[in-house]
Protein backbone atom coordinates (compact mmCIF):
# COMPACT_ATOMS: atom_id res chain seq x y z
CA UNK A 1 0.00 0.00 0.00
CA UNK A 2 2.63 2.26 0.35
CA UNK A 3 3.71 4.30 -2.75
CA UNK A 4 6.80 6.21 -4.20
CA UNK A 5 6.81 9.94 -2.04
CA UNK A 6 6.44 12.76 -4.47
CA UNK A 7 8.88 16.06 -2.88
CA UNK A 8 8.02 18.40 -4.85
CA UNK A 9 7.76 20.39 -1.48
CA UNK A 10 11.22 19.97 -0.26
CA UNK A 11 12.18 20.80 -3.62
CA UNK A 12 10.93 24.14 -3.44
CA UNK A 13 12.41 24.56 0.05
CA UNK A 14 15.70 23.07 -0.56
CA UNK A 15 16.68 23.27 -3.77
CA UNK A 16 18.80 20.38 -5.49
CA UNK A 17 18.05 16.97 -4.26
CA UNK A 18 20.13 14.20 -3.25
CA UNK A 19 19.14 10.83 -1.73
CA UNK A 20 20.95 9.83 1.26
CA UNK A 21 22.53 6.83 1.63
CA UNK A 22 19.85 5.23 3.54
CA UNK A 23 17.58 5.72 0.48
CA UNK A 24 18.21 2.62 -1.23
CA UNK A 25 17.19 1.08 1.77
CA UNK A 26 13.80 2.64 2.47
CA UNK A 27 12.47 3.13 -0.97
CA UNK A 28 9.45 5.22 -0.19
CA UNK A 29 12.17 7.96 1.41
CA UNK A 30 13.72 10.35 -0.73
CA UNK A 31 16.29 12.82 1.06
CA UNK A 32 16.49 16.51 0.25
CA UNK A 33 19.58 18.58 1.15
CA UNK A 34 17.90 19.66 4.33
CA UNK A 35 16.01 16.40 5.81
CA UNK A 36 18.27 13.51 5.59
CA UNK A 37 17.18 10.68 7.61
CA UNK A 38 20.02 9.07 7.81
CA UNK A 39 21.61 11.92 9.62
CA UNK A 40 18.98 13.25 11.39
CA UNK A 41 17.84 9.95 12.89
CA UNK A 42 17.91 10.03 16.95
CA UNK A 43 20.73 7.61 17.91
CA UNK A 44 19.90 5.00 20.40
CA UNK A 45 22.15 3.87 23.02
CA UNK A 46 20.47 1.47 25.08
CA UNK A 47 20.96 -2.02 25.25
CA UNK A 48 17.99 -3.07 25.15
CA UNK A 49 17.51 -5.21 21.74
CA UNK A 50 14.40 -3.26 19.31
CA UNK A 51 11.41 -5.58 19.20
CA UNK A 52 10.73 -6.25 15.14
CA UNK A 53 7.68 -3.93 14.77
CA UNK A 54 5.23 -2.83 12.26
CA UNK A 55 3.19 0.76 13.18
CA UNK A 56 0.40 1.48 10.65
CA UNK A 57 0.60 5.59 9.98
CA UNK A 58 -3.00 6.72 8.58
CA UNK A 59 -3.69 10.60 7.46
CA UNK A 60 -6.43 12.03 5.89
CA UNK A 61 -5.03 13.63 3.06
CA UNK A 62 -3.44 11.91 0.00
CA UNK A 63 0.04 10.16 -0.85
CA UNK A 64 1.71 13.23 -1.83
CA UNK A 65 0.69 15.53 1.04
CA UNK A 66 2.84 17.06 3.78
CA UNK A 67 0.95 14.76 6.02
CA UNK A 68 1.55 11.54 4.15
CA UNK A 69 5.48 13.06 3.69
CA UNK A 70 5.78 13.51 7.77
CA UNK A 71 4.54 9.32 7.74
CA UNK A 72 7.28 7.92 4.95
CA UNK A 73 9.94 10.45 7.33
CA UNK A 74 9.18 9.27 10.02
CA UNK A 75 9.60 5.48 9.22
CA UNK A 76 12.81 6.73 7.51
CA UNK A 77 14.33 7.93 10.94
CA UNK A 78 12.57 4.83 12.79
CA UNK A 79 14.29 2.75 10.56
CA UNK A 80 17.89 4.06 10.68
CA UNK A 81 17.87 3.89 14.22
CA UNK A 82 16.53 0.78 14.98
CA UNK A 83 18.24 -1.11 12.53
CA UNK A 84 15.46 -1.62 10.57
CA UNK A 85 13.67 -3.39 13.28
CA UNK A 86 10.59 -0.60 13.60
CA UNK A 87 9.01 0.33 10.55
CA UNK A 88 6.15 2.41 9.76
CA UNK A 89 3.86 1.74 6.79
CA UNK A 90 1.83 4.62 5.43
CA UNK A 91 -1.62 4.26 4.76
CA UNK A 92 -2.59 8.10 3.27
CA UNK A 93 -6.31 8.71 2.25
CA UNK A 94 -7.85 6.87 5.17
CA UNK A 95 -7.46 3.64 3.76
CA UNK A 96 -8.12 1.98 6.59
CA UNK A 97 -10.83 3.31 7.38
CA UNK A 98 -13.20 3.84 3.79
CA UNK A 99 -11.94 7.67 3.64
CA UNK A 100 -13.76 8.08 7.02
CA UNK A 101 -11.23 10.73 9.11
CA UNK A 102 -13.43 9.96 12.38
CA UNK A 103 -13.11 6.37 11.86
CA UNK A 104 -9.24 6.84 11.83
CA UNK A 105 -8.75 8.56 15.25
CA UNK A 106 -11.50 6.05 17.02
CA UNK A 107 -8.87 3.01 14.67
CA UNK A 108 -5.65 5.37 16.16
CA UNK A 109 -7.35 5.05 20.05
CA UNK A 110 -8.15 1.91 19.89
CA UNK A 111 -5.11 0.81 18.58
CA UNK A 112 -5.14 -2.41 16.58
CA UNK A 113 -5.21 -1.06 13.65
CA UNK A 114 -3.57 2.48 13.73
CA UNK A 115 -0.74 2.96 16.06
CA UNK A 116 0.67 6.71 14.40
CA UNK A 117 -1.21 9.23 12.93
CA UNK A 118 -1.74 12.87 11.58
CA UNK A 119 -5.33 14.08 12.28
CA UNK A 120 -6.70 17.68 11.99
CA UNK A 121 -8.16 19.40 15.44
CA UNK A 122 -11.39 19.93 13.57
CA UNK A 123 -11.66 15.85 13.17
CA UNK A 124 -10.79 15.31 16.89
CA UNK A 125 -13.41 17.63 17.95
CA UNK A 126 -15.96 14.99 17.28
CA UNK A 127 -14.43 13.62 20.44
CA UNK A 128 -14.02 16.40 22.50
CA UNK A 129 -15.13 19.86 22.07
CA UNK A 130 -11.97 21.41 23.39
CA UNK A 131 -10.58 20.68 20.14
CA UNK A 132 -11.86 23.04 18.40
CA UNK A 133 -10.82 26.19 20.41
CA UNK A 134 -8.10 26.33 17.67
CA UNK A 135 -10.03 26.88 15.09
CA UNK A 136 -12.66 29.22 16.63
CA UNK A 137 -12.73 32.49 13.58
CA UNK A 138 -9.83 34.72 13.56
CA UNK A 139 -8.35 33.33 16.06
CA UNK A 140 -4.69 33.64 14.83
CA UNK A 141 -3.44 36.48 13.10
CA UNK A 142 -0.39 35.05 11.25
CA UNK A 143 2.15 31.98 11.65
CA UNK A 144 3.80 33.44 14.67
CA UNK A 145 0.82 33.94 16.56
CA UNK A 146 0.16 30.19 15.95
CA UNK A 147 3.66 29.44 16.81
CA UNK A 148 4.02 31.32 20.21
CA UNK A 149 0.60 29.40 21.35
CA UNK A 150 1.72 25.79 20.18
CA UNK A 151 5.10 26.30 21.61
CA UNK A 152 3.27 27.45 25.37
CA UNK A 153 0.41 26.97 27.41
CA UNK A 154 -2.25 26.09 24.23
CA UNK A 155 -0.48 23.09 22.73
CA UNK A 156 0.29 22.11 26.31
CA UNK A 157 -3.08 21.89 27.10
CA UNK A 158 -4.38 19.92 24.02
CA UNK A 159 -1.43 17.37 24.10
CA UNK A 160 -3.14 17.13 27.89
CA UNK A 161 -6.34 16.55 26.20
CA UNK A 162 -4.87 13.96 23.96
CA UNK A 163 -3.38 11.64 26.58
CA UNK A 164 -6.67 11.61 28.38
CA UNK A 165 -7.58 9.92 25.19
CA UNK A 166 -4.59 7.10 25.59
CA UNK A 167 -2.14 9.16 23.00
CA UNK A 168 0.94 10.50 23.13
CA UNK A 169 0.97 14.19 21.27
CA UNK A 170 4.74 13.82 19.82
CA UNK A 171 4.47 16.78 17.93
CA UNK A 172 2.06 19.79 16.51
CA UNK A 173 2.32 19.76 12.82
CA UNK A 174 0.15 22.19 10.63
CA UNK A 175 -2.90 21.84 8.17
CA UNK A 176 -2.46 25.74 8.02
CA UNK A 177 -4.85 28.71 7.56
CA UNK A 178 -8.29 27.39 5.70
CA UNK A 179 -8.72 28.85 2.42
CA UNK A 180 -12.09 28.98 0.89
CA UNK A 181 -12.65 27.98 -3.05
CA UNK A 182 -15.68 27.49 -5.22
CA UNK A 183 -16.93 27.66 -9.00
CA UNK A 184 -19.14 30.73 -8.99
CA UNK A 185 -17.34 33.40 -8.21
CA UNK A 186 -14.81 35.45 -6.01
CA UNK A 187 -15.62 35.20 -2.01
CA UNK A 188 -15.12 38.88 -1.16
CA UNK A 189 -17.28 39.62 1.84
CA UNK A 190 -20.09 37.62 3.96
CA UNK A 191 -22.89 38.15 1.62
CA UNK A 192 -21.20 36.25 -1.22
CA UNK A 193 -21.64 32.92 0.45
CA UNK A 194 -25.68 33.08 0.73
CA UNK A 195 -25.80 31.09 -2.70
CA UNK A 196 -22.85 29.07 -2.14
CA UNK A 197 -23.47 24.80 -1.49
CA UNK A 198 -20.26 24.27 0.59
CA UNK A 199 -18.41 21.35 1.41
CA UNK A 200 -17.17 21.31 5.55
CA UNK A 201 -15.48 18.57 7.45
CA UNK A 202 -17.28 16.84 10.00
CA UNK A 203 -17.40 19.39 12.88
CA UNK A 204 -19.88 21.51 15.02
CA UNK A 205 -17.96 24.84 15.40
CA UNK A 206 -17.68 24.75 11.36
CA UNK A 207 -21.17 24.06 11.09
CA UNK A 208 -21.99 26.91 13.42
CA UNK A 209 -19.69 29.34 11.68
CA UNK A 210 -21.01 29.01 8.59
CA UNK A 211 -24.92 29.28 9.63
CA UNK A 212 -23.43 32.50 11.35
CA UNK A 213 -22.20 33.42 7.90
CA UNK A 214 -25.93 32.60 6.50
CA UNK A 215 -23.67 29.95 4.16
CA UNK A 216 -25.47 26.30 2.96
CA UNK A 217 -22.72 23.97 4.16
CA UNK A 218 -23.17 20.43 4.63
CA UNK A 219 -20.60 17.36 5.90
CA UNK A 220 -18.81 15.14 3.17
CA UNK A 221 -15.77 12.92 3.90
CA UNK A 222 -12.34 14.71 2.12
CA UNK A 223 -12.24 11.54 -0.01
CA UNK A 224 -15.36 12.16 -1.76
CA UNK A 225 -15.13 15.54 -1.67
CA UNK A 226 -13.57 15.89 -5.19
CA UNK A 227 -16.64 14.22 -7.12
CA UNK A 228 -18.77 16.17 -4.87
CA UNK A 229 -17.19 19.24 -6.57
CA UNK A 230 -17.25 17.60 -9.84
CA UNK A 231 -20.59 16.72 -10.29
CA UNK A 232 -22.08 20.31 -8.50
CA UNK A 233 -23.16 18.54 -5.56
CA UNK A 234 -21.45 21.40 -3.56
CA UNK A 235 -20.02 24.18 -5.15
CA UNK A 236 -16.84 24.76 -2.90
CA UNK A 237 -14.56 23.33 0.08
CA UNK A 238 -12.44 24.95 2.25
CA UNK A 239 -8.99 23.87 3.10
CA UNK A 240 -5.37 25.14 3.07
CA UNK A 241 -3.68 25.54 -0.35
CA UNK A 242 -1.08 22.42 0.28
CA UNK A 243 -4.21 20.18 0.89
CA UNK A 244 -5.94 21.74 -2.13
CA UNK A 245 -3.12 20.81 -4.55
CA UNK A 246 -2.82 17.84 -3.04
CA UNK A 247 -6.01 16.61 -4.02
CA UNK A 248 -6.04 18.41 -7.77
CA UNK A 249 -9.29 20.69 -6.12
CA UNK A 250 -7.91 23.62 -8.61
CA UNK A 251 -8.70 21.70 -11.82
CA UNK A 252 -12.39 21.66 -10.98
CA UNK A 253 -12.80 24.92 -8.83
CA UNK A 254 -12.53 28.45 -10.17
CA UNK A 255 -12.03 30.86 -7.45
CA UNK A 256 -9.86 30.86 -4.52
CA UNK A 257 -10.10 33.44 -1.84
CA UNK A 258 -7.04 33.68 0.92
CA UNK A 259 -9.36 34.73 3.82
CA UNK A 260 -7.41 32.71 6.64
CA UNK A 261 -10.61 33.03 8.32
CA UNK A 262 -9.38 30.54 10.71
CA UNK A 263 -6.31 27.97 11.21
CA UNK A 264 -6.37 24.06 11.94
CA UNK A 265 -3.30 22.01 12.85
CA UNK A 266 -2.19 18.32 13.03
CA UNK A 267 -1.37 16.20 15.98
CA UNK A 268 1.18 13.86 15.35
CA UNK A 269 0.19 11.21 18.00
CA UNK A 270 1.12 7.41 19.02
CA UNK A 271 -1.01 4.53 20.84
CA UNK A 272 -0.14 4.69 24.41
CA UNK A 273 -0.44 1.04 24.40
CA UNK A 274 1.89 0.25 20.97
CA UNK A 275 4.30 3.09 22.86
CA UNK A 276 4.56 1.41 26.10
CA UNK A 277 5.40 -1.63 24.51
CA UNK A 278 9.22 0.12 24.42
CA UNK A 279 11.76 1.13 27.18
CA UNK A 280 12.19 4.73 28.30
CA UNK A 281 15.98 4.71 26.00
CA UNK A 282 13.92 3.83 23.27
CA UNK A 283 11.12 5.73 23.65
CA UNK A 284 13.23 8.76 24.02
CA UNK A 285 14.29 7.15 20.24
CA UNK A 286 10.70 7.70 19.20
CA UNK A 287 10.08 11.13 20.80
CA UNK A 288 12.94 12.52 19.22
CA UNK A 289 11.95 10.94 15.79
CA UNK A 290 8.98 11.66 15.94
CA UNK A 291 8.91 15.18 16.78
CA UNK A 292 11.52 15.94 14.30
CA UNK A 293 8.77 14.01 11.95
CA UNK A 294 6.39 16.62 12.90
CA UNK A 295 8.26 19.81 12.35
CA UNK A 296 9.39 18.45 8.98
CA UNK A 297 5.53 18.26 8.03
CA UNK A 298 5.22 22.22 9.12
CA UNK A 299 8.30 23.30 7.85
CA UNK A 300 6.94 22.12 4.29
CA UNK A 301 3.95 22.99 4.52
CA UNK A 302 4.73 26.51 4.60
CA UNK A 303 7.72 26.40 1.99
CA UNK A 304 4.85 25.55 -0.45
CA UNK A 305 1.85 27.52 -0.15
CA UNK A 306 3.63 31.11 -1.50
CA UNK A 307 4.73 28.52 -4.47
CA UNK A 308 0.96 27.00 -4.95
CA UNK A 309 -0.61 30.55 -4.82
CA UNK A 310 2.06 31.70 -7.26
CA UNK A 311 1.37 28.80 -9.78
CA UNK A 312 -2.15 29.54 -9.65
CA UNK A 313 -2.02 33.18 -10.81
CA UNK A 314 0.54 32.34 -13.30
CA UNK A 315 -1.27 29.56 -14.92
CA UNK A 316 -5.03 30.57 -14.05
CA UNK A 317 -6.08 27.23 -12.61
CA UNK A 318 -8.01 29.45 -10.24
CA UNK A 319 -8.66 33.39 -9.69
CA UNK A 320 -7.09 34.16 -6.46
CA UNK A 321 -8.60 36.90 -4.24
CA UNK A 322 -5.62 37.88 -1.86
CA UNK A 323 -6.53 38.89 1.80
CA UNK A 324 -5.97 42.50 1.19
CA UNK A 325 -9.40 42.12 -1.15
CA UNK A 326 -11.01 40.85 1.15
CA UNK A 327 -13.92 42.46 3.40
CA UNK A 328 -12.74 40.64 6.76
CA UNK A 329 -14.53 42.53 9.36
CA UNK A 330 -17.88 41.39 7.56
CA UNK A 331 -17.16 38.28 8.13
CA UNK A 332 -15.76 38.88 11.82
CA UNK A 333 -19.06 40.59 12.40
CA UNK A 334 -21.46 38.14 11.40
CA UNK A 335 -19.41 34.89 13.18
CA UNK A 336 -19.19 37.04 16.37
CA UNK A 337 -21.16 34.88 18.12
CA UNK A 338 -18.85 31.55 17.84
CA UNK A 339 -16.88 32.41 20.69
CA UNK A 340 -19.90 32.33 22.94
CA UNK A 341 -21.58 29.62 21.58
CA UNK A 342 -17.66 27.54 21.87
CA UNK A 343 -17.82 28.64 25.48
CA UNK A 344 -21.46 27.69 26.13
CA UNK A 345 -20.32 23.69 24.55
CA UNK A 346 -17.55 23.30 27.01
CA UNK A 347 -19.90 24.00 29.65
CA UNK A 348 -22.49 22.12 28.04
CA UNK A 349 -20.50 18.84 27.01
CA UNK A 350 -17.71 18.78 29.31
CA UNK A 351 -19.00 20.11 32.38
CA UNK A 352 -17.20 23.59 32.90
CA UNK A 353 -17.99 26.69 34.50
CA UNK A 354 -17.78 29.61 32.29
CA UNK A 355 -14.77 30.54 34.05
CA UNK A 356 -12.86 27.31 33.53
CA UNK A 357 -13.86 27.29 29.60
CA UNK A 358 -13.04 31.13 29.73
CA UNK A 359 -9.51 30.08 30.86
CA UNK A 360 -9.27 27.33 28.69
CA UNK A 361 -10.04 29.57 25.59
CA UNK A 362 -7.56 32.31 26.82
CA UNK A 363 -4.63 30.09 26.56
CA UNK A 364 -4.97 30.69 22.39
CA UNK A 365 -5.59 34.33 22.20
Amino acid sequence: MKRKMAFALTVAMAGTMSLAASAADYPDYEASDVYVAAEEAAEYTGSDEWPEVTWNFDCSTGDTSTWAQAGYYFNALMQESTGGAVEVAVYAGEQLTNGDQVAGIQALMDGNTLQVSLHSNLIYANFDPRFNVVSLPYNFADYDAVDAVMADAGGEALKEVLAEYGLVCEGIGENGFRQITNSKKPIVSVDDLADIKMRICSNDLCAEVYREWNCDASVMNWSETYTGLQQGTVDGQENPETAIASASVQDVQSYISLWNAYYDCLFFCINQNAYDQFTDEQKAVIDANAAKAAEYQKAINRANVEKLVAEWKETGAMEVTTFDEIDSESFKTASAGAADWYVAQLVDQKGMSEEEAAAFVANFQ
